[in-house]
């Protein structure tokens, strides 16, 4: 299995940040620091941008 590039990092009590490995940095996604989510939301982008799916941020604003 090749190595994942995203990863999610813990910031603040609860909440997660997706982590771009390549870069050494926050992940962006639209312009957008993928920060201060719940574990599930990490979770679900984490999986989506490993497997090369990257959304827009449109399709998760009704999931947050």
């Amino acid at each position: 299995m090749a190595e994942q590039r995203y990863s999610r990092r813990k910031n603040l009590n609860i909440y997660w940040t997706v982590f771009d490995k390549v870069a050494g940095q926050p992940a962006f996604m639209d312009g957008f620091v993928m920060d201060m989510l719940t574990a599930e939301d990490v979770d679900n982008l984490v999986d989506l941008l490993n497997r090369g799916n990257q959304p827009s941020l449109s399709g998760f604003a009704g999931s947050f």
